[in-house]
């Protein structure tokens, strides 16, 4: 960035540049975290979070650790930036920030197979752009990675969990 440049001076563009402020990498998995954990706590009714938590918590935390797992420590495709508070070279609170993220797809699941579809590749396409923010912010290092394969990734991640909760919901409609 040109620090001459008088069109960016006053805009607040440049201060974190000179200030050198470089902010831990555990604020921004907590930011994050929190950010996701506020969502769900304001679109989605308490009854719902109750019945979609155990299952959310399965497809967001435990997916994702496996996920971070299996694509950094088996296939080297990517790595974190090791924290305070990582777990098996995964960010701990990142994983968890995860369920919520799957509990608001749960909930905003449409039950229209065309309208289904759309919202299986935007919130994929949404999860490859956190992807790259991440990136961005020097927290996920890329190996032999990028937002095309964390799509993919994601989509087949959402479906397998959109599978799940109308296999639960099917054997929950059987037994009433």
């Amino acid at each position: 960035m040109d620090k001459n440049n008088p069109y960016l001076r006053g805009t607040g563009i440049m201060s974190m540049e000179l200030l050198n402020i470089q902010l831990p990498h555990d604020i921004y998995y907590f930011g994050f975290g929190l950010m996701m954990f506020l969502f769900m706590a304001i679109l989605i009714p308490r009854e719902a979070i109750r019945k979609l938590f155990a299952l959310s918590l399965i497809w967001g935390y435990l997916g994702s650790l496996i996920f971070v797992v299996v694509f950094t420590r088996l296939l080297n495709l990517f790595q974190w930036e090791e924290t305070a508070f990582s777990f098996a070279g995964s960010p701990f609170i990142l994983n968890l920030a995860w369920a919520p993220a799957l509990l608001i797809y749960f909930y905003f699941l449409p039950k229209q197979k065309h309208l289904f579809w759309l919202y299986l590749v935007t919130f994929s396409l949404v999860s490859a752009g956190i992807d790259v923010i991440f990136n961005q912010l020097g927290t996920l290092q890329y190996i032999f990675w990028g937002p095309l394969g964390r799509a993919i990734v994601a989509i087949i991640w959402f479906l397998g969990a959109t599978f799940h909760l109308n296999y639960l919901t099917e054997r929950e409609r059987e037994r009433e």
